[in-house]
């Protein structure tokens, strides 16, 4: 009886022991996180369109995003809120006190003008920046009417029809690294403009094979100033006739 009672008391004192390591530990590991993790630089790669301040203030949101393992872990174990000109992000922990902020942002495929600025726009038709600035390589697009614009809300157009034509066209640039200076809806239909040659597309009728014949046939044209028509092409009529000016 005497000997099970001191085998309760040292199983008792064995578990308080480690009860008391175990708290231990963690007390020092919680220390270690608040005292050794002190957040005092971040790298920001892949920007483009962006500065380096707005990636920050997107991802260092909250009061605790001083601690660097808190905004590493908070990342890598929640789903990150949508921020409307950024794709994806990855963030890396580079020591202690610094992570690096990888940013992948959403491609601007076109902009118009509205109320002397312009309003940018990416695949899905969102507006995401209204701005006096000109950005290259972005082709403006001519010949369509927004209701009202609002930055991160979609294009408010008066012919929706319009917009699901844009961004299928445009989207299928893109695909193919065609980069106009300007789209243009016509009372024919599309037109693009790439400096030296205009692109008469015509209506939405095989548009993605329109496309792919632009792309084959733009590099063929070298130096050449004139107007490509496709307008008419079809599968049985695939004749694309160039013009020169």
């Amino acid at each position: 009886m005497i000997k099970k009672k001191r085998r309760k008391r040292a199983r008792r004192k064995r578990t308080l022991i480690s009860v008391l390591v175990f708290t231990g530990v963690a007390a020092v590991l919680l220390l270690i996180g608040i005292t050794g993790f002190k957040l005092k630089e971040v790298k920001v790669t892949g920007n483009e369109l962006y500065t380096n301040k707005q990636i920050r203030e997107s991802v260092l949101n909250d009061e605790y995003s001083w601690n660097t393992l808190y905004v590493v872990l908070k990342y890598k174990m929640f789903k990150m809120r949508e921020i409307p000109f950024i794709d994806e992000m990855e963030i890396e922990m580079l020591s202690p006190h610094k992570i690096q902020i990888k940013v992948y942002e959403k491609a601007i495929i076109g902009y118009i003008e509205a109320n002397n600025q312009n309003v940018y726009f990416d695949k899905d038709g969102f507006v995401v920046e209204i701005s006096k600035r000109l950005i290259e390589n972005v082709p403006r697009v001519e010949g369509i009417e927004c209701r009202e614009v609002v930055v991160y809300e979609k294009l408010n157009l008066k012919d929706q029809e319009s917009l699901s034509l844009l961004l299928t066209f445009s989207n299928q640039l893109e695909k193919y690294e065609l980069v106009p200076k300007t789209i243009a809806f016509l009372e024919t239909g599309l037109s693009v403009d790439f400096g030296k040659v205009q692109a008469v597309i015509g209506d939405s009728q095989y548009l993605i094979e329109k496309v792919m014949r632009l792309d084959a046939i733009i590099p063929q044209l070298g130096d050449k100033k004139g107007t490509l028509h496709l307008e008419n092409w079809t599968p049985l009529n695939t004749d694309a006739v160039f013009a020169p000016d």
